[in-house]
């Protein structure tokens, strides 16, 4: 009678487990804003990257299966730029920023304790300073 009631699903992929793990189970609905996660990434890449490059980026993460808030999608967004070697000598200052204006929004509750975990993670093994 119990299961009745009970929404949640069982992960079906290592995907789902990630989804569930950062979102919980059930995962909340698709909600993010494309265009407005697309020019808050352009932000947090500080104009560097053309904004057709951005955009196009926020389709197709949000296309996924992820739910992403238009929060974490930006910083997916960001991350994915910020992660291309050709680009880390530009991006060094923008890095700062995004990860100040991260953990403004993680302090602000929203973006997901999770991504901000795995944001600055592929950050600092890319911009750490070297000794």
């Amino acid at each position: 009678m119990f299961r009745l009631f009970n929404k949640k699903k069982k992960p079906q992929s290592a995907l789902d487990e990630l989804i569930f793990a950062i979102y919980g189970n059930p995962p909340p609905p698709k909600r993010a804003n494309e265009g407005q996660a697309a020019g808050m990434a352009n932000e947090l890449l500080m104009g560097i990257i053309d904004e057709k490059e951005v955009s196009h980026q926020a389709i197709a993460l949000n296309d996924g299966p992820i739910p992403f808030s238009t929060h974490d999608l930006a910083l997916s967004i960001a991350v994915y730029f910020f992660q291309q070697i050709e680009h880390v000598p530009q991006f060094f200052e923008a890095q700062l920023l995004a990860r100040m204006k991260m953990v403004e929004w993680l302090g602000k509750g929203l973006v997901a304790p999770l991504l901000v975990q795995s944001f600055e993670d592929a950050l600092y093994k890319l911009y750490k300073p070297v000794q």
